[in-house]
């Protein structure tokens, strides 16, 4: 390769942001009797997930989603219960709601001027709550009637693709509670795809009797929230469930805000990480790639590699979103841009056709390459493990290597 080839690279590669370490996860906490004893903890947690996205029916690659509850409508408030996926399906914004105990489903409550005369902050379920829950915005808070048993009060929150069955993740998440008068009767753990509980573990948010309270975590590299678990107070709301009567603590929440929801698992040419294909072609001309993002509909031009290249489909860093990336079938280099950074690998010689995939289950698209001539197979996985196979004769076309 000559020097021209690789100053063109690399000039290319500096527009990308650089590969940074893993952080540690961001946690906000914050207490108080009113909605401004915590606005601003509330407002840099957002800042540290990023911009409002609108609820549009459209998949954004970054920024975050927010339920205040109060546009639920009459129909799925109280004293009725609120579909567990109307913020998936009415309102999409990626979020399903589930209870590990069962129970008779989800509540919203009523604002001031419902059509029923139902009484606000869950008043209609028993008379006390009403003066005695606080809201950080104005005016509906949201409960789980989960099970029989007093203890079991627990929401599970499982995020997709907004709008759709993709199952996603996000990169934090934050609920305001109301009314935590002790510790450790209210806290939420978050789990990755695995089922990993993700550190710091249980999140606690600072009590504040008759007031709010905030938890919050976000990680900035790395971890990704599949599911959290929310769990609030040792009593569920219910008739005579009266808050300090008998070491009962019932709470109630308000705002849950969390990173945009992206896909757990890659999919072809996803480019931006919604779970489904982009429309995208190579110019081998001039090495420019045309992608048309499916999650917002717009429309992106970048440049990486040069005539004579061969653009290979792949998540090779494990972001679940398509990399940049080429085989320079003359030398045998697979050049990639990603989150990594610009990487340059030797892995084939010239007259090999790249058949790259995950081939060991890990989450990231390794390097392999078929070799026509003889039939063989050659695979380096993304931990460093290389395999021979042989699978085909001479003439053959793989079929992960059948585009030009």
């Amino acid at each position: 390769m000559t020097k021209y080839v690789f100053l063109a690279i690399f000039v290319v590669a500096a527009h990308f942001a650089p590969a940074t370490a893993q952080a540690a996860p961001v946690g906000r906490s914050a207490n108080g009797a009113n909605p401004a004893a915590i606005q601003a903890v509330v407002d840099q947690f957002r800042a540290d997930l990023g911009a409002l996205n609108p609820n549009n029916g459209q998949s954004f690659t970054s920024g975050r989603r927010e339920i205040n509850w109060d546009g639920v409508p009459d129909q799925f408030s109280s004293p009725n219960l609120m579909p567990a996926n109307f913020f998936n399906a009415n309102s999409p914004r990626g979020a399903v709601f589930s209870s590990p105990c069962g129970g008779d489903g989800f509540k919203v409550s009523a604002n001031a001027n419902n059509p029923t005369g139902t009484a606000v902050r869950f008043g209609e379920i028993d008379a006390s709550y009403a003066a005695q829950f606080t809201t950080f915005s104005a005016q509906k808070l949201f409960t789980a009637l989960s099970g029989p048993v007093s203890p079991c009060n627990i929401t599970t929150v499982n995020f997709y693709i907004p709008g759709t069955s993709i199952p996603a993740t996000v990169s934090g998440f934050g609920v305001v509670f109301t009314d935590v008068d002790a510790n450790r009767v209210a806290r939420v753990l978050c789990f990755d795809k695995a089922g990993k509980l993700l550190a710091p573990g249980s999140l606690e948010p600072p009590p504040f009797d008759g007031g709010l309270s905030f938890i919050g975590v976000s990680f900035n590299a790395g971890e990704r929230i599949s599911q959290c678990q929310i769990v609030s107070g040792n009593a569920r709301l219910a008739d005579g469930n009266v808050d300090g009567v008998n070491g009962v603590d019932v709470v109630a929440m308000d705002d849950f805000i969390y990173g945009e929801p992206r896909a757990t698992e890659y999919h072809t040419s996803d480019f931006d990480g919604d779970g489904t294909s982009d429309l995208a072609v190579w110019r081998p001309t001039t090495g420019q790639w045309f992608v048309i993002n499916s999650g917002t509909n717009t429309f992106q031009i970048s440049t990486f590699g040069v005539p004579g290249d061969i653009p290979v489909d792949g998540d090779f860093d494990g972001d679940s979103k398509a990399d940049l990336a080429v085989f320079r079938p003359a030398t045998g280099h697979w050049f990639r841009l990603n989150t990594v950074g610009f990487q340059d690998d030797f892995f084939g010689q010239p007259g090999d056709v790249p058949t790259p995939g995950d081939y060991d289950k890990d989450g990231k698209t390794d390097l392999s390459v078929f070799r026509p001539a003889t039939g063989e197979n050659f695979r380096r996985t993304s931990t460093g493990q290389f395999t021979i196979s042989t699978f085909g004769v001479n003439g053959d076309i793989p079929l992960e290597g059948s585009r030009p």
